[in-house]
């Protein structure tokens, strides 16, 4: 059977230097893949979908040639559906509608909307896998979050729905005194280093709660030249549901940095970079307990979103060699990854679409894939 995919998002085809109009490379690939696995790949905007059908959306002239023009089309919804709007846009609600609608024409969404931190949190607890967490609490009192800076000696606060590094605070207590520092501070530019005595701490820590916040015990992470490193590991499932590695990036925080994210002044290393300068100061990279934690997690959380298929996850190494989740990211910036991994990536996002739209026309009356793929999360 011939399936229709769609890729949903706001990015349109535009005219390139050779004069024809295309999507950016990332969809011709993925119209590639499609295409050798015998269906039709579709792109369009995930507002018209939700107000109609079919919808305006566009798609090769020639299907065989995915890299040549493109055309616009009024398209039926299609058999399966990745959802690829930029994440800002995805936190806001601009997908909601066309999850709704996906739902009722049990259409399976793939890169749906997942848990936050706190539900993640939960989720691996449950599944065995909080010997890869930090200790984490949700902050309820400043009180008792006081008494756990107090007792791990330092600590990151972070809302539950953040991303992008926006609002980490980092706690660090010295003496009777406490550090606040955060890279990125919501609604001003700039960072926040400030010194508070107790009286301090508390009111800050409860002027945090009014969104929800974590408070998570501060791993000492490994340090390359006297900067904290974590690792971006990215995985995605394949044409029968597996998954699959897609790549591992070491993220080296600025010196004195909060949190290594591009857009708080973190820097992104090649692996075979971080592993030199790890080796020339007696270190290792433990890359294979890397890729075995992140597979481990995702393999948890699809059991519980079966339409998830892929997930990028910040992973810490301490000293010793001990391997921390510290974030899931649910839609994973592909500006991290090589040319490789991003090929890599787009023909395994292909393939498990074909794979979520046959497996819908197996089962037309499940829910193992369709019921749990547009489910707005609890935080």
């Amino acid at each position: 059977m011939a399936y229709v995919v769609g890729v949903a998002t706001t990015v349109r085809p535009r005219v390139r230097a050779d004069g024809k109009l295309r999507p950016p490379r990332y969809v011709c690939l993925l119209a590639e893949e499609v295409r050798a696995g015998g269906g039709t790949l579709i792109l369009f905007d995930p507002a018209a979908a939700a107000r109609r059908d079919p919808f305006p959306a566009w798609t090769p002239v020639d299907p065989a040639r995915p890299f040549a023009a493109w055309r616009r089309v009024v398209h039926p919804w299609p058999d399966a559906v990745y959802e690829n709007a930029y994440v800002h846009l995805a936190v806001a609600g601009y997908c909601r509608g066309m999850r709704m609608a996906a739902r009722a024409r049990r259409c399976p969404v793939f890169n749906p909307v997942l848990p936050g931190k706190w539900r993640m949190v939960k989720l691996l607890q449950a599944a065995g896998l909080a010997a890869y967490l930090p200790e984490t609490h949700r902050l309820a009192g400043a009180d008792q979050a006081a008494r756990w800076i107090d007792g791990w000696g330092a600590a990151y606060v972070k809302p539950v729905g953040g991303f992008g590094g926006m609002g980490v605070a980092k706690v660090e207590r010295r003496g009777g005194r406490y550090l606040i520092r955060m890279d990125r501070v919501p609604g001003r530019r700039g960072r926040l280093c400030r010194e508070v005595d107790r009286a301090g701490l508390l009111r800050w820590l409860a002027s945090r709660r009014r969104v929800p916040h974590l408070v998570q015990q501060a791993v000492p992470l490994l340090c390359l030249r006297g900067r904290a490193v974590d690792f971006r590991v990215v995985v995605q499932r394949d044409g029968e549901g597996r998954w699959q590695l897609v790549g591992i990036i070491p993220k080296w925080a600025a010196k004195g940095g909060v949190v290594t994210n591009l857009v708080a002044g973190g820097e992104r290393l090649s692996l075979a970079a971080c592993e030199r300068m790890a080796r020339a100061e007696g270190k290792s990279v433990p890359s294979e307990r890397l890729a075995a934690c992140a597979l481990s997690i995702a393999e948890a959380l699809s059991r519980r979103h079966p339409a998830c298929g892929l997930a990028g996850f910040d992973l810490g190494v301490d000293e010793d060699g001990r391997v921390y989740m510290i974030e899931m990211n649910p839609k994973p910036a592909r500006s991290l990854l090589t040319d490789a991994m991003r090929t890599r990536s787009a023909r395994l996002a292909a393939r498990f679409l074909l794979y979520l739209a046959s497996s819908r026309a197996e089962k037309p009356g499940g829910t193992s894939v369709v019921g749990l793929a547009s489910r707005e999360p609890v935080q």
